[in-house]
């Protein structure tokens, strides 16, 4: 079902070659859904040091799609305000319950980004509740003279509209003498000067002070700021980095308008050079051609990719099938490393500590036993973590952002890609170069003559701006069709089946498993009435059900049948006792410090490292200070942006 609807979307891309001067259709993807809401709490303090604090508290309702689209949102916070290092630092992200919600931290100097979420799909509408702090988030503004919390509520960077967006700011009684009265709310996009109500509220008997403000129905990259002043020398400014990130892209004086008297005069569009729609067309025309090449390569492809038909339940470990291997094999990659190593502690290669062992308070801890029975994949993962010549006992503490480590499991992960081919799963690719090389050829040739149109003032620039679209889309569609894909062989397929097989069996409900470990074959092997059995049963399982995503569910029916002390397995350790949460908590944990690889270099105009788009268009704080009614929306700190994953 997966290979037939990328298949059908490789043929939308390709029909829209038909129509040039139409509009382009864009495809679902993670960005397809929006917020219901938007609502940021903050409590603003002064330090003992007179530098300011922030505590903030964002919940934000997102509603995905019914479809198997989303597994959650980035949220990327701005990292410095007027080029002062605010400190970001997460407390906690949980749901709308209080439950804890996973998430991993990237970005770069620019954004602290928040990848929140797992590797399961999301549905309908999710609550993310994220709490964080800053500091020296109040600065002084020489135009107006004062000391300003001039701040970006959700900032200018999401592709998704927002229900409403709300803030409430909380200030702490003794600051509240320090205000000056003077406070400005903006909405819309970065440099607009539209204004939104900022009501004040003040507690007789403690004497906080509160500012609200709520707007409804903002589109996509529009923002809320507030601008509230206290008197100069209020706050202690934050040491200034001149090599940090500095200021807004957008001239709050916006651009001159039409018709207007300092307005240079405009030249009259030439005519369209005939060269160039030839050009055009015959660009366009070879883009159509080509993507239809390759949607009829890629339709050989999945047939040749299909496998048996028939899914039999499995629930034997599979012999001779290294358990990364197995991960890459059936696209679920993400799971590869951390599969493989709960595979080595079921089997007593090592054990998994959830708590410190040193003082450096490292989180999670690996603890090597021995390398007997591991394949060399495996080995190669243990040389990773405890070097080529480990003592048994030896300890692993897995530090946050450790890039040496990242690299060498990267490595292994890799290798265990490469054995798939090595192993005959699959074929080894032999032709499917010839179509991104055509299709480069037909996108610089397009670029270029989208330029000289440009250079020229012709009136067609839109027409070859459409057409240049069109050609990266059938570009996209050929290479992800043709050289994207793997084929695999019949060996590949019985593999494949088997795995499949597995996840049935572990998605079984306990009694139709139990029923299945009774049936002719299976009562020769498992006896269900003895505990220690079952047990072991479900610890050799574990890793393929961590590989399909179930290992929660599985835990927790492991952890019904450990009824005595001597029941729990020695693989694990936790400070918390043995239980599903503790697992699984740990799990996540240990995987995202053993993967960490550092973020890619933004590019593009405030581009962000994990996703396409516009990325971030947030600015970082304008110099014009904004509570005296000149400011404008996103000349504020903090906002940001972010996007679904």
């Amino acid at each position: 079902m997966r290979s037939r609807n990328r298949m059908f979307l490789a043929l939308g891309v390709a029909l829209l070659g038909v129509a040039a001067a139409a509009p382009l259709a864009s495809s679902a993807d993670t960005s397809d859904f929006t917020f219901d809401s938007f609502a940021a709490d903050y409590t603003l303090t002064r330090e003992a040091d007179g530098t300011s604090r922030l505590v903030v508290v964002e919940t934000l309702v997102a509603e995905f799609p019914e479809i198997d689209q989303n597994r959650g949102i980035i949220r990327a916070i701005p990292r410095y305000y007027n080029q002062v290092d605010t400190n970001v630092t997460v407390e906690s992200v949980t749901d709308d319950t209080g439950a804890a919600v996973p998430f991993e931290e990237g970005g770069d100097s620019r954004f602290l980004e928040l990848a929140l979420g797992t590797d399961d799909f999301v549905h309908g509408e999710t609550t993310y509740v994220i709490t964080y702090t800053l500091n020296d988030v109040v600065g002084p503004f020489a135009d107006t003279g004062v000391d300003e919390f001039y701040w970006d509520v959700n900032g200018t960077g999401w592709d998704q509209p927002f229900g409403t967006v709300s803030a409430t700011v909380h200030i702490d009684p003794g600051l509240a003498p320090a205000l000056t009265g003077n406070t400005a709310c903006y909405q819309g996009v970065t440099g607009s000067s539209t204004t939104c109500d900022l009501v004040t509220s003040t507690d007789a008997t403690t004497g906080a002070v509160d500012f609200t403000t709520s707007v409804p129905d903002l589109d996509a990259r529009e923002n809320v700021s507030f601008s509230i002043a206290f008197t100069a020398g209020t706050f202690v400014q934050g040491t200034v980095d001149p090599n940090a990130p500095t200021n807004s892209p957008v001239d709050p004086t916006g651009p001159i308008a039409p018709n207007d008297p300092a307005d240079p005069v405009t030249p009259i569009p030439e005519p369209t050079p005939v060269l160039s729609i030839v050009l055009a067309i015959l660009a366009l025309l070879g883009a159509f051609a080509l993507g239809i090449t390759a949607i009829v390569l890629r339709v050989r492809r999945a047939i040749a990719n299909r496998g048996g038909g028939i899914i039999i339940p499995q629930y034997t470990v599979p012999k001779g099938l290294n358990v990364m291997a197995a991960a890459l094999l059936v696209d679920r990659g993400r799971a590869a490393v951390p599969a493989q190593i709960v595979s080595l502690a079921v089997r007593k290669n090592l054990r998994i500590l959830d708590y410190p062992v040193t003082a450096s308070g490292a989180s999670y801890t690996l603890q090597y036993l021995t390398d007997e029975g591991v394949d060399p994949l495996e080995q190669q993962l243990l040389t990773a973590f405890f070097g080529p010549t480990p003592v048994p006992g030896i300890v692993r503490e897995l530090a946050p952002n450790d890039v040496a480590l990242g690299q060498a499991v990267l490595g292994t992960t890799a290798a265990a890609s490469a054995s798939l081919a090595s192993t005959g799963m699959i074929a080894q690719r032999t032709s499917g170069c010839l179509i991104p090389l055509i299709g480069l050829a037909l996108a610089v040739g397009t670029l270029i003559n989208f330029i000289v149109v440009l250079a020229s003032g012709a009136s067609a620039a839109g027409l070859a701006g459409v057409v240049f679209l069109i050609v990266v889309g059938l570009i996209i569609t050929g290479s992800v069709s043709v050289t994207g894909r793997r084929q695999f062989t019949p060996y590949g397929h019985e593999w494949r089946d088997y795995l499949e097989g597995m996840k049935m069996y572990l998605e079984l409900a306990e009694k139709d498993r139990f029923r299945m470990l009774q049936s002719p074959d299976g009562a020769e092997r498992i006896d269900i009435g003895d505990t220690k059995q079952i047990i072991k049963l479900y610890e050799k399982l574990l890793p393929f059900a961590v590989i399909w995503g179930v290992e929660d569910q599985w835990m927790r029916e492991l952890e019904v049948h450990i009824t005595a002390p001597d029941d729990a397995p020695d693989w694990f350790a936790s400070s918390r006792g043995f239980s599903a949460v503790a697992f699984t908590t740990a799990l996540h944990g240990l995987s995202t410090q053993a993967t960490y690889q550092p973020p890619a270099a933004s590019t593009g105009g405030g581009g962000s490292s994990w996703g396409g788009g516009g990325g971030f268009n947030s600015s970082f704080s304008s110099h014009s200070g904004g509570s005296s009614g000149g400011g404008f929306s996103g000349g504020g700190g903090g906002g940001g942006g972010g996007g679904g994953r």
